[in-house]
């Protein structure tokens, strides 16, 4: 795994278990224990949608 899919995918990570400490939150305790699976998974696609953009900027160049 690379530097930065690690990175993305731990800010994820800790913004879900911030998310899991706000317990004045309005949604269900199963959805906000899951929240830092669901935060990782999203850095994960965040940092596949950035790899894309800068591989299309080095495919025109």
């Amino acid at each position: 795994m690379g530097a930065t899919r690690l990175r993305y995918t731990m800010l994820g990570f800790i913004i879900g278990v911030l998310i899991v400490w706000m317990k004045e939150l309005p949604i269900s305790s199963g959805v906000r224990f899951a929240a830092p699976f669901y935060g990782a998974g999203i850095g994960l696609l965040i940092d596949n949608m950035i790899l894309r953009i800068r591989q299309r900027r080095q495919k025109d160049e």
